[in-house]
């Protein structure tokens, strides 16, 4: 009788797999860097060691392939810039892994032609980490991905996990806006919310009548006119009212196979894991979190565009 029992409970061992645990276990945590500064929709760290002197301060950006400096931020870090080396420079982080960048000296060796200094830090340094950015607590943790990886499914109504494909190292997710698929190029370095080629917005009926909100990359200036997709569709996680801007004439097809970005704004709504091993990403729909366009409340701009007094209705019937 005993022996029969233990076979029965054996069975059901073997036919019930074990639960995924969705939220990484301590040993897996390599390491765990704040947000530095105030809010400027972009993530800044600094990877430099404890014992260092300078910070290494540099902006996580899952829009770049590789690392990389303008000469003025790799001088602040201590770098002695030269305009003819022929291999990435090296710095020590706190990551207890070296971080190996470039330095942009294609048009000087002394400055940017922007006029704004930048350090990059890639997608072939982010690569070898489940990387986690936590908007509530501002900070990101850097996971061991043979310690932890994203599960392949989870079941709560406001998490989902996407596949992520990559492109030169950086993810894609493919979203829908107004039940269009579009494939688009996941970037932390872009301070804007959902950006999308015109031949995308064409197909999806958006008509960007919002005004223009022109930006500077470092590829070169991009056109841009602002409007709203009424929804988009990230996995099973729905967004509705969300600012779009349409670049009529693309990114200089920079941004993956669909030549569109999906930023910060649309990120900060949740809480993101990306898992470059196992090629998918966790979001989870963080509480009470105001929809923006570059920071700012989306709702009252979208409003005054459309010449809206407070408290009006935004769409008055003719």
């Amino acid at each position: 009788m005993h022996v029969r029992l233990g076979a029965l409970l054996l069975l059901l061992v073997l036919a019930c797999p074990p639960a995924v645990a969705h939220e990484p276990p301590e040993e897996a945590l390599v390491a765990e860097l704040p947000f530095l500064g105030e809010k400027t929709n972009r993530i800044y760290v600094d990877l430099a060691p404890p014992e260092n002197s300078r910070r290494l301060r540099i902006l996580l950006d899952t829009g770049a392939s590789d690392s990389v400096f303008s000469p003025l931020a790799a001088r602040e870090a201590g770098v002695r810039v030269k305009r003819t080396k022929q291999r990435p420079y090296q710095r020590k982080t706190v990551l207890g892994r070296d971080l190996y960048f470039w330095v942009d000296t294609r048009s000087s060796d002394t400055g940017t032609r922007m006029g704004w200094e930048y350090g990059l830090l890639g997608c072939g340094f982010l690569e070898e980490y489940v990387v986690e950015l936590d908007f509530d607590r501002r900070r990101v943790r850097f996971f061991d991905p043979d310690r932890y990886a994203v599960p392949e499914s989870v079941e709560g109504e406001d998490e989902t996990v996407v596949p992520m494909r990559l492109t030169g190292k950086r993810p894609i997710f493919e979203v829908r806006v107004e039940g269009q698929p579009v494939k688009f190029l996941v970037d932390t370095g872009s301070p804007f919310s959902l950006t999308v080629d015109g031949r995308i917005a064409e197909k999806a009926g958006i008509v960007p009548d919002l005004g223009e909100v022109p930006a500077e990359m470092i590829a070169g200036p991009v056109a841009q006119k602002l409007g709203e997709a009424a929804r988009v569709e990230i996995g099973s996680l729905v967004l509705e009212g969300v600012p779009l801007l349409v670049a009529p004439r693309g990114h200089y097809n920079w941004a993956g196979p669909d030549d569109s970005i999906l930023g910060y704004d649309v990120l900060q709504e949740f809480t993101v894991r990306f898992d470059w091993e196992h090629g998918r990403a966790w979001l989870k729909r963080r509480k009470e979190v105001t929809r923006t366009l570059l920071g700012e409340d989306w709702q009252r701009i979208r409003d005054e565009r459309r010449g809206v007094a407070p408290g009006e209705p935004a769409d008055v019937a003719p």
